[in-house]
């Protein structure tokens, strides 16, 4: 049998980025729950930007910045910063929530905003583009008997989970008006990801109903 390079490439790099997925989700999801354990009895404050530092140049030349932010415990003043680059700078006094420790307030981490949402958020994406790409695939070259209204269904629902995580990610909370305070108009793309993803998936739903009457 002849060997086909092109398809051994494309097979090689989706599964390296279903592996890199995999991994980004594993770590994601272990953190996530480890700082949920850890700050179940901690207590919550409104931090308000304050400034910000560069967290990475990278060889294009493109910025992240660490973002900073203060809060109030006890009567006393307290800075946290993001432990992941941001490209954007929210305007000044824009909130985000803040979980402290209360024996200890300099102890705390922001609502969303750390590393661990971060791992989640690209994990999906390594995970599930490739995998909804591999069921298409499957679907038009007719080697899956999937019907069109689970591809759309599908298509929907990855719109909605990537676009709440980036909400999630923006402003610590799944609503959007948190991140809004948050981030600013910004937050209007991932909330349109939202919205097109619960009219797809409902639509598909109301077609189905409707097909079968």
């Amino acid at each position: 049998m002849k060997f086909n390079f092109k398809k051994a490439v494309i097979i090689i790099l989706f599964a390296s980025a279903l592996l890199v997925g995999a991994v980004l989700l594993f770590f994601g999801i272990k953190e996530s729950v480890a700082i949920a354990i850890k700050t179940k009895d901690w207590f919550d404050a409104p931090g308000y930007f304050r400034d910000y530092s560069i967290y990475n140049v990278n060889s294009d030349g493109e910025t992240t910045y660490r973002l900073k932010y203060v809060y109030y415990a006890g009567g006393a003043e307290y800075f946290i910063e993001t432990d992941y680059g941001s490209e954007i700078i929210p305007e000044i006094d824009s909130v985000r929530t803040v979980l402290y420790e209360p024996e200890n307030p300099e102890n705390a981490v922001l609502k969303g905003g750390n590393s661990s949402a971060v791992y989640l958020y690209m994990g999906v994406l390594f995970t599930f583009a490739p995998i909804f790409m591999i069921i298409c695939w499957l679907f038009v070259t007719g080697k899956t008997k999937l019907n069109v209204k689970t591809l759309d269904f599908t298509a929907g629902l990855i719109l909605f989970v990537v676009g709440e995580l980036a909400i999630y990610l923006m402003g610590g909370s799944l609503w959007i008006g948190n991140a809004l305070k948050a981030m600013g108009i910004v937050v209007l793309i991932p909330g349109l990801m939202v919205a097109v993803g619960i009219l797809q998936m409902i639509k598909t739903v109301f077609v189905s109903v409707k097909e079968k009457k």
